[in-house]
């Protein structure tokens, strides 16, 4: 069963990056599974997990403490209040309210993975399977972006597959943009880092080689800046803790460094941002925040729910006269990140993140592998501000987030093979 259980997994981590682009997407498939669309992944899993209840039920029917399970199940209860909210203020089916709101049925996979994946080679194949895709599919895309200067492609460019850029960008080798797979490639690094905090120096190598390709894909391909910076700052929290138990000195000293430094890289990062180029992008952002923020008590006790995205067009994306109008853009929930799932769920939406906030402090608290939660918490701070961990592209990726912190929370640092068993 637990062979089944990993093909299966790995099956659907696969389906996250599109069998690495090699297939033509047709407009029925990406309403299926795409970016944006994860109909099929939520039905796969769910599947698998009832598969799992019946076939394997020995295995969920253990007694064990889970950390967040009483706020899963809040959380659930929160999605349900909503939905009943948003069929009787916005007088429309209950099949609308769903389809307009499935992805958080997403939910789904906490259960599956810490119910039936609670074992220590679990773990690590939850993790690699992530880490080597991740490592894979960058290794694919940078060829890609070389070869497109000499006509050569052999990849989904099509408007329903990767939708490149070909505005040649950066500074040095001038490629095509890919920006779409940076979500799971710079989420592929981050579990590499945790794969290798927690197993410490076994495939060392390996790890430290899919974190290098996965950044240079991250510079050179994607040309997404947030996550340059995101995934630099994983990158040097990670050779801090190898610093820390050999050089604690030159670990502080070089902590120290950056601190220095901060003062004024912080500024020129920011300056990036709301500068030249990207002013525009800026300005657009500040006034979806000044929009969405009026919008959090749109129904008093909750927010705008799941309205019929067709008839409320103009109130999920901003009104045909606002600024980003004129530039031919919209408003989406999902680029203000943590205010926009206030936006959804109104007081509902600040009592569920500030329960996962307490959890995740009580986790860094309790757990052994602090290491581990760190780095976490160091993604979820940065992703916060302009990333929405619950749109369809992202997700995925935080219930296996929470799946980690859970098992580490349990689970002593691994020591030995004797350990794995």
């Amino acid at each position: 069963m637990a062979k089944f259980n990993r093909i299966a997994i790995l099956f659907i981590v696969i389906l996250q990056v599109s069998f690495f682009s090699m297939m033509t997407t047709t407009s029925s498939l990406f309403l299926i599974n795409s970016y944006v669309y994860k109909t099929l992944t939520i039905f796969l899993i769910t599947c698998l997990l009832l598969f799992n209840l019946i076939f394997n039920f020995n295995k969920a029917n253990q007694i064990r403490k889970y950390h967040f399970l009483i706020m899963i199940f809040g959380w659930i209860v929160i999605y349900i209040i909503t939905m009943w909210g948003s069929v009787l203020y916005y007088d429309q089916s209950i099949l609308t309210t769903i389809k307009n709101s499935y992805i958080y049925i997403m939910i789904v996979l906490y259960f599956l993975l810490v119910l039936f994946f609670d074992s220590n080679k679990d773990f690590k194949f939850i993790l690699s399977s992530f880490s080597f895709i991740g490592a894979i599919y960058s290794v694919i895309l940078i060829i890609q972006a070389i070869l497109e200067k000499r006509n050569i492609i052999f990849l989904d460019f099509g408007i329903y597959g990767l939708n490149p850029i070909f505005d040649s960008f950066g500074p040095m080798l001038h490629l095509i943009r890919i920006a779409g797979p940076a979500d799971f490639i710079s989420f592929a690094l981050l579990l590499t880092v945790i794969k290798q905090i927690y197993f410490k120096n076994k495939h060392q190598l390996i790890n430290f080689l899919c974190i290098i390709i996965d950044f240079l894909y991250i510079v050179f391909v994607s040309g997404t800046r947030m996550y340059m910076i995101l995934d630099f700052v994983i990158i040097v929290f990670f050779f801090l803790t190898l610093l820390k138990k050999r050089f604690p000195a030159l670990m502080y000293g070089i902590l120290s460094v950056s601190l220095v430094l901060s003062t004024i890289v912080v500024p020129v990062i920011i300056n990036l941002f709301t500068s030249g180029e990207r002013k525009l992008s800026f300005d657009i952002r500040l006034n979806e925040i000044k929009y969405y923020f009026g919008k959090i008590f749109y129904n008093n006790w909750f927010g705008i729910g799941f309205p019929d995205a067709k008839k409320y067009d103009q109130l999920l994306h901003g009104p045909n006269n606002s600024y980003v109008y004129m530039s031919n853009g919209k408003y989406f929930v999902e680029d203000v990140g943590a205010m926009g799932i206030v936006v959804v769920f109104g007081i509902l939406g600040i009592i569920g993140l500030l329960w996962f906030a307490y959890k995740v402090i009580t986790a860094l608290i309790i757990s052994k592998n602090r290491d581990i939660m760190l780095v976490i918490i160091l993604y979820l701070l940065m992703t916060i501000a302009t990333l929405s961990l619950v749109d369809p592209q992202r997700i995925f990726y935080l219930f296996v987030l929470i799946y980690i912190m859970e098992f580490i929370v349990k689970k002593i640092p691994y020591k030995n093979l004797e350990e794995s068993q």
